[in-house]
């Protein structure tokens, strides 16, 4: 088969690095033309063949010798060159648009998407971080086909592998991208031999999950200890959970949290040592490594404005 990928980031690397190994012929990267300066589109390539070649998708493709189309408006003008191609399938992971039809359209064999989900839950820009978020106990891959609705296109392969206590939403992406990579052969064969099962999605199971705004990133010292170690567990290493300490911001990368009540009210410090111990909504939450982002910025708690028992946090 005739390939193209429209992918980038880990996902987007490791799904090309499968293509470029599986006896496919791969004939063309796709990226995000609406994020892509003039200038980029030019100098990002060789620059990242040189810098990059094994961890970027543009140093894999350019070492590849693939074209690199980018794609925006999704007209005759952009898809002519990539038409000319004759590419058999269009794998999409990561790409960060959604494909309009006369993209979908365009190869004989469809589009098929790898999501970072068992779908049909959290559909959408942030499944990891949102697994994490709703105490899902596993997370997954799905394979499926493209259609004009956002990740609702029927499931062709799914394979889950577990969230543990420990994981962040890098952790459990990471997890996705292996898991991904070692599904490449065998969904790409079963597309050529057109023996995968197709299975509708379930739209009353379905969910989305959007991307989590400014506000959600703070630290609500009303909820449960337990809710609080999730999201700072899932916004690693991505945009990172944070609260307000007498005026300055404070960023919070890792935490455990106990169970055990308090008679202090919720963002009450108990323990102004490190590791320092808050009061949530249930419980106690564990600043295990935080740090601010001031002109001086470092580890909290530092050598100055250190925190004191009782005080209470924003």
């Amino acid at each position: 088969m005739r390939i193209a990928l429209a992918g980038t980031g880990p996902l987007g690397v490791t799904l090309l690095s499968a293509m470029l190994d599986s006896p496919h012929e791969v004939v063309a990267l796709l990226r995000n033309g609406r994020v892509a300066t003039a200038v980029g589109k030019r100098l990002l390539p060789p620059l990242a063949a040189v810098f990059a070649p094994q961890t970027s998708v543009l140093g894999l493709a350019r070492r590849a010798k693939l074209p690199v189309f980018y794609i925006d408006r999704m007209d005759e003008s952009e898809l002519a060159p990539l038409r000319r191609l004759e590419p058999d399938l269009l794998l999409v992971g990561g790409f960060g648009i959604v494909l309009k039809r006369p993209l979908l359209e365009l190869p004989p064999r469809g589009c098929v998407n790898c999501h970072s989900s068992l779908l049909p839950k959290h559909r959408g820009p942030n499944p990891f971080t949102a697994a994490i978020l709703a105490g899902e106990t596993e997370s997954g891959v799905t394979f499926h086909e493209m259609t004009e609705g956002i990740d609702a296109g029927a499931i062709l392969l799914q394979h889950a592998f577990p969230i543990d206590e420990n994981d962040t939403g890098g952790s459990v992406y990471r997890k996705s991208c292996i898991t991904a990579g070692a599904l490449v052969p065998e969904v790409l064969d079963a597309l050529e031999r057109g023996d995968l099962h197709r299975t509708p999605q379930d739209e009353a199971a379905a969910t989305y999950d959007k991307r989590l705004r400014e506000e959600q990133l703070h630290l609500d010292w009303s909820r449960p200890a337990r809710e609080l170690d999730r999201l700072v567990r899932a916004c690693v290493p991505f945009s990172l959970a944070r609260f307000t300490h007498r005026g300055r911001t404070v960023y919070v990368s890792r935490t455990s949290w106990d169970g055990e009540a308090s008679q202090a009210p919720p963002g009450t410090i108990t323990r102004a040592a490190h590791p320092v111990r808050i009061a949530a909504g249930h419980g106690h939450l564990v600043i295990e490594a935080a740090h601010t982002a001031t002109v001086f910025a470092g580890l909290w708690p530092g050598l100055f404005k250190r925190p004191r028992v009782g005080e209470r946090l924003g």
